[in-house]
């Protein structure tokens, strides 16, 4: 019998389940952000005793840490791994510690939110902190592997939002809105994978193959990130007639990657049809996904972790600059594009628009 770990969130606990169904699961950690994974600062919160036992659960079990010294005792064979979380919760400090906002609090009652903010300072999802941290501890995590597990063999989900909705528990517009939530999302997943993937040598990729969609059937209910349970069926089935982890891909799959792109053409079609509303969601995901894609094809040895601009660098620097947002999604991706704020700031004050503004500035 194998012994088999798995961190990260439902796409790695159903890909153990139906790839491994007879092994040992000797280590699992379900959503925790890396950068608490990776912070060994062990912490007590009395503050939480009146809280909800589904809360109060939770964050007792992330402060206790020592997550990396219990995967290294567990010494799994195979180590599966997915960045689902990673790229949605955000992170919380008390302290000194680093914790993981649990989806319970985000959803509890506004008295209960104000004291718990009184006490833990929230690191929110996306800003230059957040992914400071991460990518640090993304860092750290693949020398604690290559260090610590060096026999385990590690295989990267790369598991994309699904716009096909086959179930009947939900709307169709409720479920393209978590679709088109996930799919600005996917691309930072892509970017984990990758990162590991340069460092890990023995890491391989699973990029799905075969066509993904969700329906009633799917563990956690149905949404764009929870499969049915034939295509985990399907993906496990696949796995193992490849060969396992020794027929997966050491590198990543460019056509893989531009197929899980295409649900971009989902979100413009059927949002666009059924609900004008959604359209702003297409345009973020184009915001998004696409400056990182064009970046991974043009010139796939730079590194996306340096001092890339955001989108709200971008808005903001034509409303302090020029005085208006982008006329344009092109015009928005083009300044996206650029490699650091500092040049994104001289290419507007280098702008005709702005040069001719100067002398009525100055009178």
């Amino acid at each position: 019998m194998s012994e088999i770990a798995y961190y990260g969130s439902c796409p790695s606990e159903e890909f153990v389940k139906y790839a491994f169904p007879d092994s040992k699961i000797t280590f699992f950690c379900y959503g925790i952000n890396v950068a608490s994974f990776m912070d060994d600062r062990k912490v007590t919160i009395k503050a939480i005793e009146a809280w909800p036992e589904s809360i109060k659960k939770r964050l007792r079990f992330e402060s206790r840490k020592g997550f990396c010294g219990r995967l290294k005792k567990a010494a799994p064979k195979t180590l599966v791994i997915d960045f689902s979380r990673v790229t949605r919760a955000s992170l919380m400090r008390y302290k000194n510690t680093l914790l993981t906002v649990p989806y319970e609090l985000l959803e509890a009652a506004p008295d209960l939110q104000r004291d718990a903010f009184s006490i833990l300072t929230v690191i929110p999802f996306g800003n230059r902190e957040f992914w400071t941290l991460v990518v640090d501890a993304m860092r750290k995590f693949c020398d604690f592997v290559i260090q610590d597990l060096p026999e385990t063999e590690v295989i990267l989900l790369d598991a994309p939002p699904t716009a096909d909705y086959r179930g009947a528990l939900i709307d169709s517009n409720t479920y393209m809105v978590d679709f088109c939530r996930w799919q600005m999302r996917y691309p930072m997943s892509r970017m984990l994978i990758d990162y590991c993937l340069e460092r890990i040598k023995n890491s391989r990729v699973l990029a799905p193959s075969l066509h993904l969609y969700s329906d009633d059937t799917a563990l956690y209910g149905p949404a764009p990130m929870h499969y049915s349970e034939n295509v985990w069926k399907e993906i496990a089935a696949q796995f193992h007639a490849d060969g396992g982890f020794e027929g997966l891909p050491r590198s990543s799959d460019l056509v893989s990657t531009l197929t899980n792109y295409s649900g971009l053409m989902d979100a413009f079609t059927t949002s666009a049809l059924s609900n004008q509303n959604l359209q702003r969601f297409s345009l973020d995901i184009l915001h998004g996904a696409l400056p990182y894609l064009f970046a991974r094809i043009s010139n796939p040895a730079e590194n996306h972790f340096g001092d890339p601009v955001d989108s709200h660098d971008v808005v903001a620097a034509f409303r302090w600059i020029l005085g208006r947002e982008p006329e344009s999604a092109l015009t928005f991706l083009n300044h996206y594009a650029l490699p650091n704020r500092r040049e994104l700031r001289e290419t507007l004050l280098r702008s005709f628009e702005f040069q001719s503004q100067v002398p009525l500035y100055a009178r």
